[in-house]
């Protein structure tokens, strides 16, 4: 991580949480305690007022009173920032581009001076192009309502197209999104079929939130899902290659 995303990423975990462990940040944000430590002396020089509390209670937090107006986002604009970080095209359309960008613009405004010129460096210095060449991005025009579903935990009824055509409605309890290689693919509980599938996004024509909520089985990983899933296709696509 990047250091400046991660000074960003200390003030939101802390803010939203009150106060905590530096070890706890370390293991969050995959560092070490004493980077983090570093860390926050950079953000008290940079006149953030960080506190740090000795014993089993303490921790690390904010002086009382004082706020960074992290919390002025919201958690779509946080999912926003992170898929971001993650290096994921958060697209969908214009409207997710307009949440993308004032979300940059609330986190620059609440930064540090010293890193304010250094984000403005960035913009000047760094350019990335995320549009395939010879081809247009595929349109997801319902990937904002998927995205509400699964964070969310609504049910929801989709149009599905497959390769072939032909197109089914389903009802779904969308467990997680995946990307791979800027296409993003939902995890989700078929009613239908009575077990996990794998839908393409750019394939869903429509989809309608229900009022309904589902519950994920404490076990489900999605990364460990994904990366079965992912396996089995290499073994079969190598079998027909062969």
């Amino acid at each position: 991580m990047v250091r400046l995303h991660r000074l960003i990423a200390i003030l939101l975990l802390i803010e939203s949480r009150g106060r905590m462990k530096a070890h706890e940040l370390a293991h969050a944000l995959e560092t070490s305690v004493r980077s983090i430590y570093r860390d926050i002396d950079v953000l008290a020089e940079a006149g953030i007022p960080m506190v740090t509390t000795p014993g089993p209670q303490g921790g690390i937090s904010l002086m009382e009173g004082y706020t960074v107006n992290l919390k002025q986002l919201h958690g779509e604009e946080v999912i926003n920032l992170y898929l971001t970080g993650m290096g994921m095209y958060a697209g969908g359309g214009n409207e997710s581009a307009v949440k993308l960008k004032n979300t940059l613009l609330m986190l620059e405004k609440t930064l540090p001076v010293n890193y304010q010129t250094d984000v403005e460096k960035a913009k000047r210095r760094f350019y990335y192009d995320d549009a395939p060449w010879w081809t247009e991005r595929v349109a997801v025009p319902c990937l904002e309502a998927v995205r509400a579903a699964v964070w969310n935990s609504r049910k929801i009824n989709i149009q599905y197209s497959k390769v072939n055509g032909d197109a089914s409605s389903r009802t779904l309890h969308p467990y997680g999104l995946v990307v791979k290689k800027m296409d993003w693919y939902l995890v989700a509980l078929c009613e239908r079929a009575g077990q996990l599938r794998i839908f393409k996004c750019e394939r869903i024509s429509s989809v309608k939130l229900t009022d309904e909520h589902y519950l994920i089985p404490a076990e489900f990983s999605l990364e460990e899902y994904w990366k079965e899933q992912e396996r089995s296709f290499k073994q079969i696509e190598d079998i027909w290659i062969s």
